[in-house]
């Protein structure tokens, strides 16, 4: 008779003990739950940066190209595709590896949001001089901080619509982020405004949308892809010389080569530019300085 209130005596002086402990286990999953990250990943580090702008320490964004790799022959690797298995969204830009890898993601993972962030602003066709391989269209929407201030919005929209609690947080976040943008715009057009030369002659193709919005031109060194060879080299030369250019602007990514050949023939300085670098907004200024330094601004 005494064998069951001794056992029960023993079960109370147990969970006494570790109440504490289930307590403690109880608090930090809900500690871990109330701060648990939104898994998010980018195809290029601009977007991070936009991403980190408008979700704060409420995301952990994860960028597909690494500094120093070419989009155009980017591919993923085995790890990137298990840690996507487990990613809740994912903001595309309109690069190659896209269309060829996000349906092999999405059926990894059912539930990833997959959110196009340049559908609708990608508007240029490739450069006229040198071509471009993204399907017809240029896809370095980013590179107008204008279309930054859009994507600022479709992230905004996509956090919220997988975090309600917190919506008013990123709209907040995304109205700040578009200030400093407003800004950014503001000062580029003042600095660009005193060229005394508008033409750009880039490696690669990648500022399209900066020379349209602030009254360029983009003049690609590379064609439909490829390295210039013979006549067309000789032909940008001499438009080069006849329009008595002496900035040639390169990009990290891509082979310097053909540049700096032309930089030598027409007595150039050669300044890198690089569309996906970290740091949007800094990047911009840096970007704004070399071109009106290259171009015979103040």
């Amino acid at each position: 008779m005494n064998a069951l209130p001794k056992k029960l005596t023993l079960l109370v002086m147990l969970y006494g003990l570790l109440a504490p402990a289930l307590a403690d286990d109880a608090a930090d999953a809900a500690a871990h739950e109330a701060t648990e990250q939104i898994n998010v990943f980018v195809s290029i580090a601009p977007q991070r940066d936009f991403v980190e702008q408008v979700g704060g320490d409420r995301v952990a964004v994860q960028v597909m190209v690494g500094p120093g790799q070419s989009p155009e022959l980017f591919e993923p690797t085995p790890r990137q595709m298990a840690r996507l298995a487990k990613a809740d969204l994912y903001f595309s830009i309109g690069m190659p590896f896209e269309a060829s890898w996000l349906p092999a993601v999405q059926r990894n993972n059912p539930g990833l949001k997959i959110v196009p962030c340049c559908a609708d602003l990608a508007k240029l066709a490739g450069d006229g001089h040198g071509g471009h391989e993204h399907g017809g269209m240029d896809p370095h929407v980013w590179t107008d901080p204008n279309n930054v201030i859009a994507i600022a919005g479709l992230i905004a929209d996509a956090l919220a619509d997988h975090d309600a609690a917190r919506a008013r947080d990123y709209r907040r976040a995304e109205r700040a982020f578009s200030e400093q943008l407003r800004a950014l715009d503001s000062l580029i057009t003042a600095r660009m405004a005193a060229l005394k030369n508008r033409v750009l002659i880039v490696a690669h193709p990648s500022w399209g949308y900066f020379a349209e919005r602030y009254g360029l031109s983009q003049r690609s060194i590379e064609q439909d892809g490829k390295e210039i060879q013979g006549r067309s080299l000789a032909q940008l030369i001499a438009f080069a010389r006849q329009r008595n250019i002496r900035a040639v602007f390169t990009q990290p990514q891509f082979n310097d080569r053909a540049a700096r050949v032309i930089a030598a023939e027409i007595g150039a300085t050669v300044y890198e530019l690089d569309p996906l670098a970290d740091g949007y907004i800094e990047n911009m200024r840096a970007v704004t300085d070399k071109i009106a330094r290259g171009l015979g601004g103040e």
